[in-house]
């Protein structure tokens, strides 16, 4: 692939993310259920791996970090956190 198609299927797959994530993110009001609407929208993200190495890589970082926060907020597991 040339580097138009290649910046251009970036691009798209950064768009993709951003529509998945952007109206999770507006409409997060603090609730539990919007919570969970967004941290859900983030894992698809990075399942799909939408997002360039650099900002997947941060991604991954963000999603540990608040995992590992909520351990130490309610005593759970790694394994049995609840998003």
């Amino acid at each position: 692939m040339g580097a138009g198609v290649d910046g251009a299927v970036v691009r798209a797959a950064g768009l993709k993310a951003l529509g998945l994530t952007l109206p999770a993110f507006l409409g997060y009001l603090g609730t539990e259920e919007d919570r969970v609407r967004l941290w859900s929208a983030l894992h698809m993200v990075r399942a799909v791996r939408w997002l360039p190495e650099k900002e997947q890589t941060e991604l991954g970082a963000l999603i540990g970090a608040v995992a590992l926060r909520r351990c130490g907020e309610d005593g759970a597991r790694p394994n049995r956190i609840r998003c």
